[in-house]
């Protein structure tokens, strides 16, 4: 068991309420978890509850929920006596009264080999930017993002056919259990700590936006399709006909070329379009408001030979 330390928990994704799944499992005492406010989920606006707060209602653990840390929150904090705190995705900076609470600090775990990809969008950056190898990182929260001292740190590769969901999957179940190992001998973890080194503005890893996740074929197709695989699920590549977006779900780079850039046609059985470098099978589409389908498929319901994608 690992109950003597007291562990508060803040997290709010469903990647966080993994994390604190397995540190339950594994005997930790977490004796509160601090996620954000229930918020609007999907078209229907429907309130939903943090997949945080539902694990830890699950669980049985006390939960308080806050965008921001108030002087109540604060409290809170305070009256759980903790020894140490967990983040994994919680949603906001941390001042310097609430990183003092916890008798040992702070614990974050970012989903990088830091200090690469610091910054809110590590899984999709290191697919946008074609990396072979990522990992997690374990370290001391301070009032930077993502700057405090490296704790621990595991190294996962990258498969070139997954997106940033199945990779995100894939560095939870690496980094939950590197933070229940840093946890098991936390004392001796922390003392060997070490600081980042610099890292350039234009290396953060910043959050993609719908515009940035437009397709553009005059790009080359192993970027296209890397963009792909980058925003999916989230905020999903798509592109523009006869005025109606079409997301794109899934794609590869095809052996086929011909012209001009943005020109599709099906091509033994597959949608095909034309790149700048090379060209893009569509594998999966999903036009605006109807369901997921092959590229073929909604192409074939045009009823054209070729057509201009934007």
């Amino acid at each position: 068991m690992n109950s003597e330390n007291r562990i508060v928990f803040a997290g709010t994704p469903t990647n966080a309420a993994l994390t604190l799944s397995h540190l339950v499992s594994k005997g930790f005492n977490v004796v509160g978890v601090l996620t954000r406010l229930d918020s609007k989920i999907g078209r229907k606006g429907i309130i939903q509850a943090s997949a945080v707060a539902s694990q830890a209602s699950a669980l049985g653990i006390p939960v308080y929920k806050a965008n921001s840390i108030d002087k109540d929150c604060l409290s809170w904090i305070r009256s759980l006596e903790p020894d140490i705190g967990v983040v994994v995705a919680y949603g906001t900076i941390f001042d310097s009264d609430v990183l003092a609470l916890p008798r040992y600090g702070w614990l974050n775990l970012h989903y990088s080999l830091l200090p690469a990809l610091r910054g809110p969008a590590p899984v999709q950056n290191a697919i946008l930017r074609g990396l072979r190898e990522t990992g997690v990182t374990v370290f001391r929260l301070d009032q930077g993002i993502d700057t405090g001292p490296i704790v621990a740190q595991e190294k996962v590769s990258i498969d070139s056919t997954e997106n940033s969901g199945e990779l995100l999957e894939k560095l939870s179940q690496v980094g939950a259990e590197l933070i229940s190992t840093v946890l098991s001998d936390m004392p001796s973890n922390l003392a060997g700590a070490t600081n980042q080194p610099y890292l350039a503005p234009d290396q953060i890893a910043r959050k993609p936006t719908r515009d940035s996740a437009r397709l553009n074929f005059s790009s080359k197709s192993i970027e296209l399709s890397a963009l792909v695989r980058a925003m999916n699920p989230e905020p999903m590549a798509w592109f523009e006909f006869d005025g109606k977006s079409v997301r794109v779900l899934s794609a590869t780079p095809s052996s086929n070329r011909f012209e001009p850039v943005g020109l599709g046609k099906i091509i033994q059985h597959d949608l095909i379009v034309a790149c700048s470098e090379g060209s893009l099978l569509l594998q999966t589409v999903q036009p605006a408001g109807k369901s997921a389908m092959t590229g073929a498929e909604w192409f074939r319901g045009l009823r054209r030979q070729e057509a201009t994608l934007e």
